[in-house]
């Protein structure tokens, strides 16, 4: 898994490096959902926060890629008492297709948006002997200016030993607000006139004539 994820942030980069590259920090807010245990009933989560960083490079007017870190801040599970609180690390990378590169009078950027990554899973009751798994997740966004916002469905796996090992996914739908910083540079092409417009040039200077210096000369 760590040589995949890997792989797939090299060649973002790589991908990355030929359009513009822009840094997104985001928050969230989880809606209350479901942790799904491979032996027991399904038990319904709290409401929960977030926060992410991610990069994106744009590869054409209608695809993008995308890498980034998330961290859902703890939250606990409704019907069990003690302390549950629970919370997943996705490490990712996604895709983003845009049908209309713009939308409206031209600010607005709808898009989806297609992820999956390895998942960090840590647990108070548990403690060491929770580990992650597999992340995977997919929405809608938009940009409008600077500012992303994003509705997305996400699903976390995880596993503990307890003493024997069940396994466990988290799901939930989110929705999150970014804005967007712009670290590519400027390309030579946005220096360049427009068509049909010819770049001004300085007036030539014509040397004056002086006849001291033509009666020496001659």
């Amino acid at each position: 898994m760590k040589k995949i994820l890997f792989i797939c942030f090299a060649l973002i980069f790589a991908a990355s490096g030929l359009q513009a590259v822009s840094l997104i920090p985001k928050i969230g807010v989880d809606i209350p959902s479901t942790m799904d245990y491979e032996y027991g009933p399904d038990q319904e989560t709290r409401l929960g926060f977030n926060a992410a960083l991610e990069v994106r490079g744009e590869i054409s007017d209608y695809f993008s890629w995308g890498a980034g870190v998330e961290y859902n801040l703890p939250r606990g599970l409704v019907d069990i008492s003690g302390d549950t609180d629970f919370s997943f690390v996705p490490v990712y990378v996604s895709i983003m297709f845009t049908p209309l590169k713009t939308w409206g009078k031209g600010d607005a950027k709808p898009y989806f948006k297609a992820s999956v990554g390895y998942s960090i899973f840590a647990t108070n009751d548990i403690g060491d002997n929770a580990s992650g798994g597999l992340y995977y997740g997919g929405g809608v966004g938009t940009e409008y200016k600077n500012f992303v916002m994003e509705v997305t469905g996400s699903r976390y796996a995880g596993k503990f030993d307890n003493p024997d090992t069940i396994n466990l996914n988290y799901m939930k739908i989110g929705i999150s607000l970014g804005y967007k910083f712009d670290l590519s540079k400027k390309s030579e092409s946005e220096f360049q006139p427009e068509p049909g417009v010819q770049p001004q040039s300085e007036p030539k200077v014509e040397p004056e004539f002086n006849p001291e210096a033509y009666e020496i000369l001659n």
